[in-house]
């Protein structure tokens, strides 16, 4: 890669490559503690989500995970054949999901995990400066959005 001035540019040290190796490492951590619950990270996000507002419609989902419809009812369909979710008919057509006793049993440890992979993560950082990544990481995020 060239840099603006005509140099090389080590692409290692690109933004691109440091998020993709970071994002690697915790997707497996994630991975990794979420195993013995029956989980997967996506599942995990999905469940999530959902708890936070139950009732919402697959359509809702993919929005807010900001993913591909087909991806989203593949995993939807694993957790309702595992037991994880149910979905009940709202008004009209539209079904809302909602969250099982085995889920709301399993959540709490499954954000456990989480948090103890991100604080492990970080663990290097002092309080100011993750929430100044945190932030960075956010805005940059939402920056490409648009785009």
């Amino acid at each position: 890669m060239f840099a603006a001035g005509g140099g090389m540019t080590d692409h290692k040290q690109t933004l691109g490559y440091l998020s993709a190796q970071l994002a690697r490492q915790l997707s497996n951590r994630l991975r990794e503690g979420l195993i013995p619950l029956g989980l997967l990270p996506a599942q995990f996000t999905a469940l999530a989500e959902i708890a936070r507002d139950e009732g919402l419609t697959q359509k809702q989902l993919v929005e807010r995970l900001g993913l591909e419809q087909p991806g989203v009812a593949r995993t939807l369909s694993g957790l309702e054949a595992m037991g994880w979710i149910e979905r009940k008919t709202l008004k009209g057509r539209a079904q809302g999901l909602y969250l099982t006793p085995r889920a709301r049993e399993a959540l709490p440890r499954a954000y456990e995990v989480m948090a103890e992979i991100d604080a492990r993560a970080l663990r290097g950082l002092t309080r100011t400066e993750r929430a100044h990544l945190l932030d960075a990481l956010g805005e940059v995020i939402g920056e490409n959005k648009a785009v």
